[in-house]
């Protein structure tokens, strides 16, 4: 009788430790688990923020990130509870191989650290509830010009009289124009990952690549010259809603 209590009572204790166990592990996962956006990015001495870049861990241990609305890798997530680490393992993609993150949290952020090429990378994330929008997505659109200006001083009625330069950015990554004279061109588009800045390729092979400094809002699009052919000039848009005459 006291040998079949004493059995009853060890696997009590037994499933009590594996039920203890799992629930730790589920509270740490609870943590992990979610929505998050890079908020910082350091590496040594230099801060090197991607805009808009988020991750979702998934309570599957999958994982996806992305740059604003894009997703642009996936892959499969392991926590080491003794070394209280994260690794994140690329399925879709290169290998990373500069090994796993130490992981804390600290008000309600997480930070993730480790040595890539003998420099200390840290980055923050900060929870979410949606994916957030890159400056390309606010970009997309049919925009209106309302002013241009070059050394602070408005050529607007001399650069298009007729009111006829618009900007189309679309989605695909292709940019249509059309000209104060009446013409169309076209070209492609190129964000920059870490900075608002607009790379133009024309598709005509004799224009040059123009850089714009951008500010976008729902409503409206700030250009700024950057390259040596525009760097004096300013251009102001506002969104429109079909294509003018």
């Amino acid at each position: 009788m006291l040998l079949n209590n004493f059995n009853v009572m060890k696997k009590k204790i037994t499933l009590t430790l594996i039920l203890l166990f799992i629930q730790f592990s589920f509270c740490f996962s609870q943590e992990v688990i979610g929505l998050w956006e890079i908020k910082k990015v350091e590496v040594g001495d230099k801060l090197v923020t991607p805009i808009s870049k988020w991750t979702k861990i998934n309570a599957d241990g999958s994982y996806q990130s992305g740059n604003g609305w894009v997703q642009n890798s996936e892959g499969n997530w392991n926590y080491d509870e003794n070394g209280k680490t994260f690794s994140p393992k690329e399925t879709n993609g290169i290998r990373d191989m500069f090994g796993n993150f130490s992981v804390s949290f600290k008000k309600g952020k997480m930070l993730w650290q480790r040595d890539e090429d003998g420099e200390n990378v840290k980055v923050t994330l900060g929870r979410i509830q949606k994916m957030p929008k890159s400056t390309a997505d606010m970009m997309v659109g049919l925009w209106d010009v309302t002013e241009i200006t070059e050394d602070d001083t408005s050529i607007m009625k001399s650069f298009d009289p007729k009111n006829k330069h618009y900007l189309f950015i679309r989605w695909d990554r292709v940019y249509v124009e059309r000209t104060p004279t009446g013409d169309r061109s076209s070209g492609y588009w190129h964000i920059n990952g870490h900075n608002p800045e607009i790379t133009l390729i024309s598709h005509n092979k004799d224009k040059e690549q123009e850089r714009w400094i951008v500010s976008v809002s729902d409503t409206e699009l700030y250009l700024i010259g950057h390259s040596d052919s525009n760097r004096n000039r300013k251009i102001t848009y506002t969104r429109i809603n079909e294509f003018p005459k």
